[in-house]
């Protein structure tokens, strides 16, 4: 291969490796991951409030038991004349078991208020795990497929890599040297092939892009060229008509 081949390949490997990167940044299920983890993250959250939630009410309706139990057994201690304190009178007692049903009472009444709030925490947990569980079945789906994608643009990668390593061997150093300037320069397109449009396809003839004039936005030109002025000028047919022009 030619060493103009071989840098026209160079520069086809290099926009490769270009594109290549922008397709991996750009892979659908990298965003999709994000949006799980983000999803997750948030119902996460969420799931901690609601597990916290329960917990309280847990809490709560258990030193509601435990005052219930308590009260009860004041009650049969009363009812059964082995309280410790001194009662003077019926009324008395009366009057703290009346107090103590109060308060047994009002245990009932706030557990029952109670158990609807803990049963929907309960199923709002549920719920929570639920979707938790499915985001985390998202996630590595996408993670998988997207361990996929990247290990094909990987090999791809590998490759191109290996390729354009072989071909930086072959040429000469300054030849590389101003090849990479070129391209950091002009953002890749660093190479352009120069073809006569009056003569027959030559062997590939290359030079590197020149810099921009200050009426071009081209960074670097790519396209064919049909010629350039002065070859233009210098063909054989503009020779002879000029010559022409001469003798009259």
């Amino acid at each position: 291969m030619s060493e103009a081949s071989e840098l026209l390949r160079l520069q086809e490997i290099d926009l490769e490796l270009m594109r290549t990167k922008k397709t991996a940044e750009a892979l659908p299920q990298r965003q999709k991951v994000a949006a799980a983890r983000a999803a997750a993250k948030k119902v996460a959250g969420e799931l901690t409030k609601i597990v916290g939630q329960r917990k309280d009410l847990e809490i709560e309706l258990a030193d509601l038991d435990d005052s219930k139990r308590f009260f009860s057994e004041k009650v049969t201690e009363i009812q059964d004349g082995t309280y410790n304190q001194d009662f003077r009178s019926a009324q008395d007692m009366e009057y703290n078991l009346a107090t103590l049903a109060k308060k047994i009472e009002k245990c009932d009444y706030d557990t029952e208020h109670l158990l609807p709030r803990l049963e929907t925490v309960e199923r709002a947990e549920k719920n929570a795990r639920a979707l938790a569980e499915k985001l985390e079945r998202e996630e590595a789906a996408q993670v998988a497929s997207f361990k996929q994608a990247m290990d094909k643009i990987t090999e791809q990668v590998k490759a191109l890599a290996s390729e354009r390593e072989r071909i930086v061997a072959d040429l000469p150093a300054s030849i590389v040297t101003s090849y990479e300037a070129a391209r950091k320069r002009f953002g890749g397109g660093a190479v352009e092939t120069l073809r006569d449009a009056d003569a027959p396809p030559p062997p590939a003839a290359w030079h590197f892009s020149p810099a921009p004039s200050p009426t071009s936005v081209a960074a670097a030109p790519r396209s064919r060229r049909a010629r350039t002025a002065s070859e233009s000028s210098s063909s054989p047919a503009r020779r002879r008509k000029a010559h022409a022009r001469d003798a009259r």
